[in-house]
């Protein structure tokens, strides 16, 4: 007798007003099985994860659970069939507190909740997964986005699932972390679990997965083994013909004054420890600096200094050789900084807001598009269709809402407002989270012409292929301290054990 899958779709659509986000599309997954799912963005992954997960009613088609015909109306439905999801725009609420949160996955409710025993079991499990989790207490929005994904990772392995759905779930994982949580997804595999996984990084996808559908506008175009795949081929699948990837440029001659130089800076946390301890740092003009850490060990308290959103409590910035006596963003801005914000929804865009006004939220670039009198509704519209057609940003014309977009292309959204203005000193904060192959490689290009007309870039990423690929030279943020950065060639282990909160290396 012939087993069926455990779960089979068949024929799905889904459509939001005029765009088709999934074209009858085809899908079954084994019992046991790693399936993995690419796609560009816009591509329909994230649709057709949400569709298994009980979020979005399909238009047209079925779905099997077990050989038996079922409609999921909603992800308690969901929950009692066995699935669970890692989503990639998190599921929390940022005004509990952690432990709250993971009470969710296990249906807590009411004044009975035993939270610290959902805490301990959380514990448990974040142990067994090599994973850091914050403390039972701490409210949910105050927390940096990797310790936030790593909530969502445990909730949904609280409880006994059937099916896990993983979306870009080590997009902020150290190298170590994710062999954890590979080891982990293995022995969930080999214990029957079948899990779906959507990531832009093909080398977990060759690693981990067995098979791969790609998806490309809403349709499947191919299904095939994991392992008798490249990553050229699998890239090609998804956005078509690849040009060869960028070698590193070499940073234009070191001037007498870096773009930026931070001296000593030093800023505490809402609890009172130091979230940032004299770090120091420059970044000279045509060169990229990279900060490789994991999310959470003084990132965002960088970036919001360097961004004009706080002020240091001790410590020195200079712009081009200026000091920042005020720190604001509009002081920033007035001193050629732009930014790329890590949380897109939450710090990078007003969602509310049409396409075409998110696209000029920026200084100089509502100053171009507006009098004393009025804004240049027309113009800054033609602005934001150039940004939409220069970037493939799938959406519905510059009048569609910020919210409509998929995160991928809110993204490339927020990056193309960043360079628009050719900044001085580019802050960029894990600007290609969740962008396929396509689109990140045109955010790599771009961010090495800043470097290549004389500006300076500040990357931090929790992407150590991104920061190793694009960085002239890479210091590790670890418990708020930066180490001494390194030129290549870099040793990729002893970053990853710098990250960790290991040795440091010493200055190149």
């Amino acid at each position: 007798m012939t087993v069926p899958p455990l779960l089979s779709l068949r024929d799905i659509s889904v459509r939001f007003g005029s765009v088709t986000a999934l074209d009858r599309v085809d899908l079954t997954v084994d019992a046991g099985e790693v399936r993995a799912v690419l796609g560009e963005n816009g591509a329909g992954k994230s649709t057709l994860m949400n569709v298994v997960y009980g979020l979005l009613s399909p238009d047209q088609g079925s779905m099997q659970w077990n050989g038996a015909a079922t409609s999921l109306r909603g992800p308690q439905e969901a929950h009692a069939l066995g699935i669970g999801m890692v989503h990639q725009e998190f599921a929390l609420v940022d005004a509990l507190s952690v432990a709250e949160n993971l009470a969710e996955a296990v249906d807590e409710r009411g004044w009975l909740v035993d939270y610290d025993g959902v805490f301990e079991q959380a514990e448990a499990r974040a142990a067994e997964l090599g994973l850091a989790l914050a403390p039972a207490e701490a409210r949910v929005g105050d927390l940096p986005v990797g310790a936030r994904q790593r909530i969502e990772i445990l909730k949904a392995m609280l409880t006994e699932v059937r099916l896990l759905i993983l979306d870009e779930p080590t997009a902020v994982l150290t190298p170590a972390e994710t062999e954890q949580l590979f080891a982990v997804l293995r022995g969930l595999r080999d214990r029957g679990v079948a899990i779906l996984l959507i990531t832009h990084k093909l080398r977990e996808v060759i690693e981990l997965a067995d098979t791969v559908t790609v998806l490309r506008r809403g349709r499947v175009v191919a299904q095939r083994s994991a392992r008798d795949s490249s990553e050229r081929d699998l890239a090609e699948l998804m956005v078509g013909s690849l040009s060869p990837d960028q070698a590193r440029a070499e940073p234009a001659p070191a001037g007498p004054v870096p773009v930026l130089r931070a001296r000593r800076l030093a800023c505490a946390a809402e609890s009172g420890a130091p979230a940032l301890d004299d770090a120091s740092a420059e970044v000279g003009a045509g060169e990229i600096l990279g900060i490789a850490g994991v999310d959470g060990n003084g990132q965002q308290p960088l970036f919001e200094i360097v961004s004009g959103l706080r002020a240091p409590t001790s410590g020195s910035l200079e712009i081009d050789g200026t000091t920042c006596s005020v720190f604001s963003p509009g002081a920033m801005l007035d001193a050629g900084v732009s930014i790329i914000a890590p949380d897109r929804r939450r710090q990078g865009a007003v969602l509310e807001m049409r396409v075409w006004e998110n696209a000029i939220l920026d200084t100089a670039l509502l100053r171009a598009h507006s009098s004393a009198a009025s804004l240049d509704r027309d113009g800054a519209t033609a602005f934001a269709s150039d940004l939409i057609d220069r970037y493939s940003i799938v959406c519905d014309g510059p009048d569609a809402t910020a919210a409509s977009l998929s995160g991928g292309n809110l993204q490339k959204l927020i990056v193309a407002r960043a360079l628009a203005t050719a900044p001085r000193l580019l802050v960029a904060f894990n600007p290609t989270r969740g962008l396929d192959i396509g689109a990140a490689r045109a955010v790599h290009t771009a961010l090495r012409a800043v470097a290549e007309q004389g500006g300076g870039v500040l990357l931090l990423s929790t992407d150590l292929d991104e920061v190793l690929g694009l960085s002239h030279r890479v210091a590790v943020l670890s418990r708020g301290r930066l180490s001494a950065p390194v030129a290549p060639p870099y040793d990729r282990r002893q970053i990853g054990l710098l990250m960790g909160g290991g040795d440091r290396p010493e200055a190149a």
